[in-house]
């Protein structure tokens, strides 16, 4: 046993060794990107370091699971000498390339403003192009080639080797290999535990590094191996190339100048978010007694859209689309994409910087749908999760907090705000499984359908809000926007169809404010939120969305979705459904299956005229994406950015 507990020891100290020069490599990396965290005092450097440690850990305890599992075995074969060589060649050749990707972005950081993805390995960046740059590569940047050179050298010679190999035991007890293998048990669950970023309810990825910091200095919180692995078999984005660049931004732009000569009006902005809020539950949108009464009534104070619909189909892809204009046509949703990293608009960014204090409530698990780390990484400056919420006696045993009480908590701390102020909830009793406090049994009707005692059950949550909310002072000073995060089960023919299956309400309202009411028909989407609401309020500078503001006629109202590899876009009397090179099938407005052959020739037409809009909307949001301009940059555009 003696053998063994030193060979733990050696373990540990090689461990370390590599959290060593993981900090000594970000060291590096803040030297030569020292204009980009200038701004940063010496002990707020300080701090983004010990910061980066959990991320350090994490990278450490992934790349090397392999090597501690082989480390931790029993004495009787892990003390032999060729054995520790092979556990020495394992650990210096995978820990090489741990520390050669950080090295690396030493000098990539600053042509891609964000750490290395896994996309770095794809052919699109290690193809020809990069193999005949690589001698230009070396030739420009040899002193870190030579650098890194004797950077893996010393990190060789201090490996801590073997001390000693073990004499042979003339009775290995079973005991003491049973002990053994408990203890290598115990190493490898705590491996796993750090892996994975430590209790907490999802593993950490990218995205966690704005808990610590804002988005623009999260590479010297990250490390460059974690975010490759993070990111590894998340798709990269395709390079359409439908249109050059000057063709492109005649057909779909979305840098906006809303150019407001009046004074920017400081009031208050509230997003709700009703979890699972289909159209269909509305009575006053179809004309039938429906599940929303409370919703009906605030729709009939404002300005309502017959025709809104949601971006996505999960709740990890409407927060993107509501506060950032960012349409869910990716594979994955922002947050968990390789791109989650990548520094976007936001409402609230936009509003901080006039002034508004920024908060955002829900009233899961924090940790759920990483919506936590969204809205840090979107400028929100407090997150009110279950974790904040004061008493436990109105946790569901599910999911969170019941709407209700928790509506009412959120109206409390509206009270407490400064003024002007941006807050969003996002409700949650009626997602599965559709719970409701036991003494409102029976008082909701249940309908066809499993959820709808629960749609019932929010919407007089949403009218306990209003009514303890008119009575505060900030009350009149405020916009309200109500909306979903996207449909739920559909009982009517239309809502089963592939457009039905995303139409949302969708209201703005304002006390007092008569301009502000009637119905509108006006396609529109919850990518048009944002830029809604900096119109509304007069905002008068330039920023990126891939939504239109519905107070404006020009351009037109979309709807854009995606699914299963195809595009959808509303527009006009039709819908198209776009498979990246074609137009796949069409939709009317009663969404009866069109042959575009056997149609008109308006109809053609402006189906020819849809394609091009989608077709642009595609090639802006993915080369910008791709190449990090999802915020607006009046130095930089899509027309001078090189795309192949």
């Amino acid at each position: 046993m003696r053998y063994y507990y030193k060979q733990l020891y050696q373990l540990g100290l090689r461990l370390l060794l590599v959290m060593v020069f993981l900090t000594l490599t970000r060291l590096v990396f803040y030297i030569f990107n020292l204009d980009l965290y200038s701004d940063l005092s010496f002990f707020q450097v300080i701090l983004h370091f010990i910061y980066g440690l959990r991320f350090d850990l994490a990278t450490v305890a992934l790349f090397n699971l392999v090597f501690v599992l082989f480390s931790v075995l029993p004495a009787p074969l892990v003390s032999r000498s060729w054995y520790q060589l092979l556990l020495k060649i394992l650990f210096l050749g995978v820990n090489s390339f741990v520390l050669a990707l950080n090295m690396i972005d030493v000098k990539f950081y600053e042509f891609e403003g964000k750490r290395l993805g896994a996309d770095f390995f794809t052919k699109e960046w290690l193809g020809n192009d990069f193999i005949a740059l690589l001698p230009e590569f070396i030739k420009d940047y040899w002193f870190l080639f030579l650098f890194f050179a004797l950077f893996i050298y010393v990190f060789a010679r201090l490996y801590p080797n073997q001390i000693e190999e073990a004499k042979p035991e003339k009775r290995f007890s079973a005991s003491k290999l049973g002990l053994q293998l408990l203890i290598g048990a115990v190493v490898l669950f705590f491996m796993i535990i750090f892996g994975r970023g430590g209790f907490q309810l999802k593993p950490i990825g990218v995205i966690a590094a704005v808990k610590y910091t804002s988005p623009e200095y999260a590479g010297l919180v990250l490390n460059s191996p974690f975010t490759v692995v993070k990111t590894w078999g998340r798709k990269v984005l395709p390079n359409p190339n439908y249109f050059d660049s000057q063709q492109l931004d005649s057909i779909f732009n979305p840098e906006i100048k809303l150019n407001h000569k009046q004074k920017f009006r400081n009031k208050n902005v509230v997003i709700i978010i009703l979890e699972s809020f289909g159209r269909e539950y509305s009575g006053f949108l179809n004309n039938n007694q429906g599940y929303t009464p409370n919703l009906d009534s605030i729709m009939q104070q404002g300005l309502t859209f017959t025709n809104a619909f949601a971006n996505g189909k999960r709740s990890i892809e409407a927060l993107p689309s509501i506060l950032s204009s960012l349409p869910a046509i990716m594979d994955n949703a922002f947050v968990t994409s390789l791109y989650s990293s990548n520094p976007i608009e936001s409402l609230a960014a936009i509003l901080k910087n006039k002034g508004y204090q920024t908060s955002f409530f829900h009233g899961g698990k924090n940790g759920t749908m990483g919506f936590d780390n969204f809205t840090k990484l979107v400028g929100i400056d407090a997150y009110f999760g279950l974790n904040e919420y004061p008493n436990e006696e109105d946790y569901d045993g599910n999911w969170g907090i019941y709407d209700e009480p928790y509506l009412q908590y959120f109206c409390n701390q509206i009270s407490l705000m400064k003024e002007p102020f941006f807050t969003s909830v996002f409700t949650l009793s009626s997602h599965h499984p559709y719970s409701i406090p036991e003494k409102y049994a029976g008082k909701f009707p249940k309908g066809n359908l499993i959820n709808l005692e629960s749609i019932g059950y929010t919407d007089y949550a949403l009218k306990r809000f209003f009514e303890t909310a008119e009575k505060q002072p900030w009350y009149k000073n405020t916009l309200f926007i109500l909306t979903a995060d996207h449909t739920a089960q559909a009982d009517a023919d239309f809502y089963k169809t592939n457009v039905g299956k995303y139409a949302v309400p969708l209201v703005f309202f304002a006390p007092g404010d008569k301009k502000l009411n009637g119905l509108s028909d006006r396609i529109c989407q919850q990518t048009d939120i944002f830029p809604s609401v900096l119109d509304y309020l007069r905002y008068a500078e330039p920023f990126v969305a891939f939504g239109t503001s519905v107070f404006r006629n020009n351009p037109e109202g979309f709807a854009i979705a995606y699914s299963n590899g195809l595009y959808q876009l509303v527009h006009d009397n039709y819908a198209i459904h776009f498979n990246g090179s074609k137009v796949v099938s069409v939709d009317t407005l009663l969404y009866q299956p069109l042959n575009p052959l056997q149609t008109a020739d308006s109809v053609i037409v402006d189906t020819q005229k849809g394609e091009q809009l989608l077709k642009g909307i595609v090639q802006q949001f993915n080369v910008r994406m791709e190449k990090n301009l999802m915020k607006y940059n009046s130095d930089i555009s899509y027309s001078n950015t090189k795309h192949e």
